[in-house]
């Protein structure tokens, strides 16, 4: 009987385990004897080595912020104390410009350091940063509460009292927006970090 079709009954059936499933590879459809379907890795958010690199430049900026202060200050008293004999009597001293340059360089370092972490994935980075930013914070507080006010006898506490209130206030939300930034790899699902 030339041209006839064997009943469905009598198709021939595959062996066990030699189905064909058909599996997206790309944009072409593709068959494999696996049922598992393929899954592809995806490598991780690049978010965290430029939330470092960030925090690198800000610690660098930091220290050369410090050592501009810790230069400056003495310098621009001396060249205006040679001007004005008066100058010195109402000049912020030497000493509290060494102490802000100080201030600057040491957070700087650690921004650095805790930016290098973040860089290499690493999360412990991310609460060093967090840990610095607190201790700036501090540090901020005790030099408003240190800086001397020379002429205002009278009004000293109280111009003192409202330094330090700024700076306390204000240094919160720039350390909980530095934070939050800092944070920002952690959000991500596949960040990377170990």
């Amino acid at each position: 009987m030339k041209g006839s079709r064997l009943p469905s009954a009598m198709q021939p059936i595959p062996a066990q385990g030699q189905y064909q499933q058909p599996m997206v590879v790309g944009a072409q459809p593709t068959t494999t004897p696996f049922a598992q379907p393929l899954v592809y890795e995806q490598p991780p958010s690049q978010a965290a080595k430029v939330i470092g690199i960030l925090i690198m430049i800000y610690g660098g900026l930091s220290i050369l912020r410090g050592i501009i202060n810790a230069i400056g200050g003495p310098a621009m008293n001396s060249y205006f104390g040679g001007m004005d004999p008066e100058f010195a009597e109402y000049a912020t001293p030497d000493w509290y410009y060494f102490a802000q340059g100080m201030g600057a360089v040491i957070p700087g370092i650690g921004y650095i350091f805790a930016g290098w972490l973040t860089m290499n994935f690493k999360k412990k980075g991310i609460h060093f940063t967090w840990g610095v930013l607190a201790i700036a914070w501090i540090i901020g507080i005790i030099l408003a509460a240190a800086m001397p006010y020379p002429g205002l006898d009278e009004a000293e506490g109280t111009v003192k009292m409202l330094a330090v209130g700024t700076t306390a206030v204000c240094g919160l939300f720039g350390t909980a927006i530095c934070g939050l930034l800092a944070a920002i790899p952690l959000f991500f699902s596949n960040n990377g970090l170990e």
